[in-house]
């Protein structure tokens, strides 16, 4: 298991690393950049902008300027804003916004928990019935609608339709007002979880319809063993093997893919910061955001890896891996 881990560590490093050098490539490739941002256009003027791009280190080749910002990573430092929040540290600008995103990914993976299991495993108890049939209907429907398409139909619900002042966006700290709190992130918290939680429950009942042939279920039916214990205790926790893997795939795309969610309902989260610092070509504040969002894919894949071991023992000893 130690060596299993250390593996794993290693290539989620080498993920990390190869990762932050596409980003970085990819940010400065692309048309414009901070000197385009911070120079107003009747102050251009090309000896501004040669001092410019000295003074930020953008007139050095390509592999010294990433070699530069890699070794201030490793020491901590990720740079700071040039444009939006000029001077400022983007690490901790970083990791304020994300508090906001984990919060709303946190509040959408339990609503889609929540939605999944029992739909699931009804499903898959009721196969072919009236039951499965509309669940099936509800999961395809989730699946199929589009996050913006569902927010602004909320919005126009909620916020228009029942003059809801939460129903149109914003956020209030939890601190201030757990209610307000809960209410404001609610409704894009179900954005976010219905497709994933459609995703689930999917997975779910064909696990669970796979686990109800196997041998062991089989006999503990000819047993007598109670239907309730045979599906807690034998066909969920065999279909959870592969269900992790969809509610680990859920996590991390809930972290690193409310980019939407956020604009729309004007939540404060690290999505709208990306799309804010794209927009005024703030490349530090971006390519800390895109990193550390994958770093955070990568954590959640690796903790997804170990649950396997705990669900299935032999996973843990499998040689090989």
């Amino acid at each position: 298991m130690r060596a299993y881990l250390l593996k794993r560590l290693l290539f989620g490093t080498l993920t990390l690393l190869i990762a932050s050098f596409l980003i970085f490539l990819l940010l400065r490739i692309v048309p414009g950049g901070p000197v385009d941002a911070l120079i107003e256009e009747e102050w251009d003027d090309p000896v501004l902008r040669a001092q410019l791009r000295h003074e930020l280190g953008l007139d050095l080749p390509l592999h010294l300027q990433y070699v530069r910002w890699l070794g201030k990573v490793l020491r901590g430092d990720l740079g700071v804003s040039l444009v939006l929040y000029q001077g400022e540290p983007v690490g901790r600008i970083v990791l304020a916004r994300l508090g906001v995103t984990a919060q709303l990914a946190l509040l959408a993976l339990g609503i889609a928990l929540a939605v999944a299991f029992p739909a699931g495993i009804v499903s898959a108890l009721w196969r072919d019935r009236l039951p499965d049939h509309l669940f099936r209907l509800l999961a395809l429907g989730g699946v199929s609608t589009p996050n913006f398409f569902l927010g602004i139909a909320l919005i126009i619900a909620f916020g228009i339709g029942l003059g809801r002042s939460w129903g149109v966006g914003g956020y209030v700290p939890f601190g201030e007002d757990p209610w307000g709190w809960l209410l404001h992130l609610l409704l894009p918290a179900v954005v976010l979880g219905t497709d994933h939680a459609a995703t689930i429950s999917r997975m779910l009942r064909a696990s669970m319809l796979e686990a109800a042939r196997r041998e062991f279920v089989l006999t503990a039916k000819a047993m007598g063993i109670p239907r309730a214990e045979i599906v807690i205790r034998d066909m969920l926790r065999t279909a959870m093997i592969p269900v992790v893997t969809v509610i680990g795939n859920s996590a991390g795309a809930l972290l690193d893919g409310a980019v939407i969610t956020e604009v729309l309902f004007r939540l404060p989260g690290l999505g709208s910061l990306l799309v804010q610092g794209v927009y005024a070509r703030d490349l530090p504040l971006v390519q800390a955001a895109v990193v550390i969002a994958v770093g955070i894919r990568i954590a959640v894949n690796l903790i997804v890896d170990l649950t396997y071991g705990f669900l299935d023992p032999r996973i843990r000893y499998a040689p090989g891996r």
